[in-house]
């Protein structure tokens, strides 16, 4: 469209949105289609595209996913963060260049989902000597099971960055590894840093072991079946796109919400491209509906709902019930070091919120300092669990 419309008129054309990349971005202006590329979101992702790119630097450019976190907090009255860098509205207190620490350190690192890799980059980028533990064959954490439904597979460039500036800064990452007490130890390491990110929640209606759960159907462990009700009780992208992955693949598909609408929890660009994808695969929504029970008669299960305000009950018959309730905590072996180490995993709460040093110091004879980040500690989202590990880790 920019390309038609510079052909037809004698004014500068500026293209923005969506140009992501120096070379596609070079060759759009090259052969004529636009006079200049406005790159507002990418310079949110990334506030040195340019000089990176004079510099010859383009694959340690972070690029803008178009994950849409700014724009949906600005919408929801709240500042234009990045969902991946998050120093960008925190310039004042965080650092966008890492600087190199005063000594250097053995790190440990346990899990390369976001939150786990953004620790292992910092650490390594402070000059320190980084480990960095994965139980599975890829980094990415639960990004991957996220870009397995339809179109989200954006946010992949996030953890695609992450995992190249890791590489380049010389981690020691070792997939297809669990970390275990015993390993951790081995390794004689200064600083601990927990981030085995979470596990797929169902919630606590009576009859859960019925039913799967959304990482069930996205991993393929679970196959979908013919009629299918998505009990969604988290309102942000888990349920909806989980309901419409099924959907796409034959399933006749309700998803119910204890809310007053569906993907009540998500931001004003997000949740527009889920309703009419929703709508578009004919998944019938049912809000203000609470599951809570699920029993099994027959070949089918049953899915008892109580109403939010009336208290009425109804029941619904199918084949399948998916359960979505965000995650729980992956803290085994959080908890298996904690009287090991220093702090005995404490933190301070209100340093980390400051952006200060970590300074506690509870037991003398602890061998390292020990800290978790991310869905370790709480089910949140990419944002939280990349700028837990920075704002921890600059510092050490």
């Amino acid at each position: 469209m920019a390309s038609a419309i510079k052909a037809e008129v004698d004014v500068p054309v500026f293209r923005a949105g969506r140009i992501t990349d120096m070379a596609s971005a070079s060759r759009a202006v090259e052969e004529g289609h636009i006079d200049m590329v406005a790159m507002v979101r990418a310079h949110m992702a990334d506030p040195y595209v340019v000089s990176k790119m004079r510099d010859g630097r383009t694959d340690d450019i972070r690029q803008c996913v178009g994950a849409n976190y700014c724009i949906d907090r600005v919408l929801m009255g709240g500042g234009a963060l990045c969902v991946q860098n998050p120093v960008t509205g925190r310039e004042a207190t965080m650092p966008n260049v890492i600087t190199k620490g005063e000594a250097r350190h053995k790190v440990v690192v346990a899990g390369a989902g976001p939150g786990g890799l953004e620790a292992a980059r910092v650490c390594a980028e402070r000059g320190h000597d980084v480990v960095l533990f994965e139980a599975a064959a890829e980094v990415g954490g639960q990004i991957n099971i996220a870009a397995k439904a339809s179109w989200r597979e954006g946010p992949l460039g996030i953890t695609r960055w992450l995992h190249g500036q890791v590489v380049k800064a010389g981690v020691d990452l070792r997939l297809n590894t669990p970390a275990t007490a015993e390993l951790v130890i081995a390794e004689d390491p200064d600083i601990v840093i927990v981030a085995t990110g979470g596990t797929a929640h169902k919630g606590t209606f009576e009859g859960t072991y019925l039913a799967v759960s959304t990482w069930d159907i996205l991993n393929g462990v679970v196959e979908p079946a013919d009629n299918v009700m998505v009990y969604d009780d988290n309102g942000q992208h888990q349920g909806p796109s989980c309901a419409t992955f099924m959907a796409e693949r034959g399933a006749e598909v309700e998803l119910a919400t204890p809310d007053r609408m569906a993907v009540e929890e998500m931001g004003g660009t997000n949740f527009s491209t889920y309703l009419r994808e929703l709508h578009k695969h004919g998944v019938m929504i049912t809000p203000d509906q609470r599951l809570t029970r699920v029993y099994r008669e027959g070949n089918k299960l049953v899915a008892v709902f109580r109403h939010q305000y009336s208290k009425l009950e109804e029941e619904r018959e199918v084949d399948q019930i998916v359960a979505e309730h965000g995650t729980l905590p992956v803290d085994d072996l959080d908890f298996a070091l904690k009287e090991q180490s220093s702090n005995r995993g404490e933190l301070h709460m209100e340093a980390l919120i400051a952006g200060r040093p970590q300074t506690i110091a509870t037991n003398p004879g602890g061998a390292f300092k020990l800290f978790r980040v991310g869905d370790a500690v709480a089910g949140r989202n990419i944002h939280a669990a990349i700028y837990d590990s920075l704002r921890l880790c600059k510092d050490f």
